[in-house]
């Protein structure tokens, strides 16, 4: 979900087309993908560890080896959501291809979600930076036998006045207004930024392990208890289930990867986790021997950890570049959360005012919306303990819909992937239960989410039943081209499945006659019970849209006239002739690329069979792709 365009050769494209093609070069790399994951699951370590060492003391090895396996699992399954959806795959797009309210309510979870990691990114951020107290005081249960805590927390950063100058959650809220004010400059792509940043983490990363584990005397360590209560443990172990939303990002950017998509989100989606999964053991190791108080560093574990074993010198460089980055963190954030009611917006599910543009291309009440909530948080939750309780659940709703939408989808194929993925769904929703169960004001932060999310979208929809219906991008931009003598003009028909190989020397076939095209795109399919491929339209379907999208694009760039025509059936060949009936087509194009005596002979059979039911005075052309 991004609102970034390469306007490069578009600035003169009508309006509907500039949004509805969207031009977005698929020039992103698996270490650009990796690095903009790195920036949410390798960051997450600078207050996860702290988080874990409250619940779990000397134990919380065992909690940070947990998450890092679920890492891993989540990694695996969106390697393959990511095969399956090559133009955007995150929550909202799988969501709405079953139900669209459904993929609102997944896009609402991580509105919620990106709102809690930018307040709880950027508060961290300033206790790295050496503000607030670090010296909370807790009332705790203890299981005999066992160092898990059922922590009921009253926090010193909570305690804390906000308005106060030494206040992390002021200066967060003052970030955060300033972080919006910069994106109300325009889009940026930030792959090329994030890179640098993921290298910085991976620096003081390797800087505490490397001091951290010779001095590790592993003959005296106490690894605490394993025999733990299992009711105990799974709670402790849901309280850390933290940054996953990096991986829902990268399902939405496979629409600007390099292709083969599946190879280059398996690369970066992989190497991330994979170092997280070790690297975050190895800090939990390298903190259990330090033992340090279990509520002292919640908010800089890091940075405490850094002064212990290399000096002042290390915990100042991780302080400062640990700051730096929670608060580059807390920038992708807010733009994932303009970018969300962006394309919500383009969607007709919310008030068209969020996806008008300013004069430097930013949706600037998306922007405002994006840093004032927020900042609203904070002024009821700045302690690290509480934020982290909303933010895992919405991304961990976000996720289990996600992975059990896929787990039926026809793509996934084999049936252990399936078992695989459906277990991986069940999990997550126990982890967002639990979470439900335990943490009631996350619960009630996600109800005003999606309270205030749907009454947008019944709000917009009420008023878009009061103006009439509206039609969509791609019948605005037919329209803006399409003239009366466009439509009197010859046309020539090509058809597709889905593929636009064939438009360029389709386009130059129409120019050279001074004809119109008409791109038929047809679904063929078989009409069947349980499927719901037939309730596609010209508006639904994605592959028509994207299609279409190109088509009208060259189309423009070449001066022709395009009209898009779709249709569903069993027989391709007689839903095209009936097209070129309908619009008195005087030539039919059709394409091969490939060779071999039996496609040949299958494009053969097809050839004869679409001009056994035109009439002799439609010629049919075989064109080769450009």
């Amino acid at each position: 979900m991004s609102t970034d365009h390469d306007h490069g050769s578009d600035v003169n494209l009508p309006a509907a087309l500039t949004q509805l093609s969207s031009k977005r070069p698929r020039n992103l790399s698996w270490l650009g993908a990796g690095s903009l994951l790195f920036g949410d699951w390798g960051t997450s370590r600078l207050y996860v560890l702290g988080i874990a060492f409250v619940f779990a003391g000397r134990s919380s090895l065992l909690l940070v080896t947990a998450m890092s396996f679920l890492i891993m699992f989540v990694a695996w399954a969106y390697t393959h959501i990511c095969r399956i959806y090559p133009d955007g795959g995150g929550v909202y797009t799988a969501g709405k291809e079953r139900a669209r309210v459904l993929g609102v309510i997944g896009a609402l979870l991580l509105f919620a979600d990106y709102t809690v990691t930018a307040s709880l990114s950027a508060v961290d951020s300033f206790h790295y930076f050496g503000l607030g107290a670090h010296n909370n005081v807790a009332t705790e249960h203890v299981d005999p036998g066992s160092d898990l805590r059922i922590t009921h927390e009253t926090d010193s950063s909570q305690a804390e006045p906000l308005f106060h100058l030494s206040s992390p959650g002021l200066w967060a809220i003052v970030a955060i207004l300033a972080l919006g004010a910069f994106n109300l400059l325009g889009p940026r792509h930030s792959a090329g930024f994030a890179t640098v940043a993921a290298i910085a983490m991976v620096g003081i990363t390797l800087l505490l392990v490397m001091f951290a584990l010779p001095q590790i005397k592993w003959s005296q360590m106490d690894w605490g208890t394993w025999h733990h209560n299992p009711k105990d443990l799974w709670y402790a172990f849901v309280q850390i289930v933290l940054a996953l939303s990096g991986v829902e990002a990268i399902a939405n950017l496979t629409a600007v990867m390099k292709k083969p998509v599946f190879v280059t989100a398996r690369r970066s989606i992989y190497l991330v986790a994979a170092e997280v999964a070790i690297f975050n053991i190895l800090l939990a190791i390298a903190m259990t021997a330090l033992g340090p108080d279990r509520h002292a560093h919640k908010e800089d574990m890091l940075a405490f950890m850094a002064g212990q074993y290399t000096g002042v010198w290390g915990e100042r460089i991780v302080r400062i570049v640990g700051g730096l980055l929670l608060l580059s963190a807390s920038n992708t954030a807010v733009n994932g959360l303009l970018s969300i009611t962006y394309v919500m917006s383009r969607d007709g599910e919310l008030p068209e005012m969020f996806q008008r543009l300013n004069r430097f291309g930013a949706p600037w009440f998306g922007t405002i919306v994006a840093a004032v909530v927020p900042g609203v948080v904070l002024l009821f939750a700045h302690d690290i303990g509480t934020l982290s309780a909303l933010y895992a659940i919405g991304v961990v709703g976000a996720v289990a819909i996600n992975c059990s939408l896929c787990t039926i989808h026809p793509r996934l194929r084999s049936m252990w992937r399936k078992v695989a993925m459906g277990t991986l769904g069940v999990l997550l929703l126990a982890i967002w239960f639990s979470l439900a169960w335990t943490k009631h004001e996350a619960v009630l932060f996600v109800v005003i989410v999606m309270v205030i999310g749907l009454g947008a979208r019944q709000i917009n929809k009420w008023l878009a039943g009061r103006s009439g219906p509206k039609p969509s991008l791609l019948r605005q931009a037919i329209n803006e081209q399409l003239t009366p003598e466009a439509l009197a003009a010859p046309k020539f028909l090509v058809g597709t499945y889905g593929s636009d190989t064939l438009a360029i020397p389709a386009l130059t076939a129409a120019k050279q006659s001074g004809a119109t095209l008409v791109v038929c795109f047809v679904r063929e399919v078989a009409l069947s019970f349980g499927t719901n491929q037939s309730s596609l339209t010209i508006d639904t379907d994605p592959a028509a849209l994207r299609v279409f999208a190109r088509y009208l694009e060259l189309a423009h760039t070449m001066s022709v006239k395009v009209l898009p025509v779709y249709d569903t059936g069993p027989e391709a060949a007689e839903l095209m002739a009936e097209t070129a009936a309908i619009w008195g087509c005087e030539k039919m194009l059709i394409g091969t690329s490939r060779q071999g005596a039996f496609y040949t002979l299958i494009k053969g059979r097809f050839q004869q069979k679409l001009e056994s039911m035109l009439p002799p005075d439609i010629k049919v052309d075989v064109l080769a792709p450009a």
